[in-house]
């Protein structure tokens, strides 16, 4: 079995959260693997900036995320951690990596994401928002 280690994002614009629509068309938060030597939030800012061109800053921990996938017939546990991070510049732009990069208001944000995890992470993301009224 295979391990990897991700980090990510949750930014908040205002009242909108950015999100990125990956290869498959599910709308996700931007997220990416974690290289040698990289902090998790030093990869959680980088995978925002390069899958969306826009930049944050981390403001605290949410929490992580634990799922499979399959990849070329094997089997792979990944592990994400996220970061609440508050908009700093840029205006979203979808790279190479994904097929749409946009902020979405909060009640739409809730209904376009798909998968536990995220709807898990969104849930305690909200919460901290408004202790960092954001």
């Amino acid at each position: 079995m295979k391990r990897e280690f991700s980090a990510g994002g949750v930014l908040f614009k205002e009242d909108e959260v950015l999100l990125i629509q990956n290869l498959s068309g599910v709308w996700s938060f931007p997220k990416g693997n974690i290289e040698t030597g990289e902090a998790p939030e030093e990869t959680a800012i980088r995978e925002v900036w390069e899958e969306t061109n826009v930049k944050g800053k981390i403001l605290t921990y949410i929490g992580e995320i634990h799922y499979w996938y399959r990849l070329k017939g094997e089997k792979i546990f990944k592990t994400v951690k996220y970061f609440l991070m508050e908009y700093i510049s840029g205006e979203p732009q979808a790279s190479w990596e994904v097929k749409d990069a946009r902020f979405f208001p909060i009640e739409e944000t809730k209904k376009l994401l798909k998968y536990k995890g995220d709807k898990r992470i969104f849930k305690k993301a909200l919460e901290l928002q408004k202790k960092f009224k954001l």
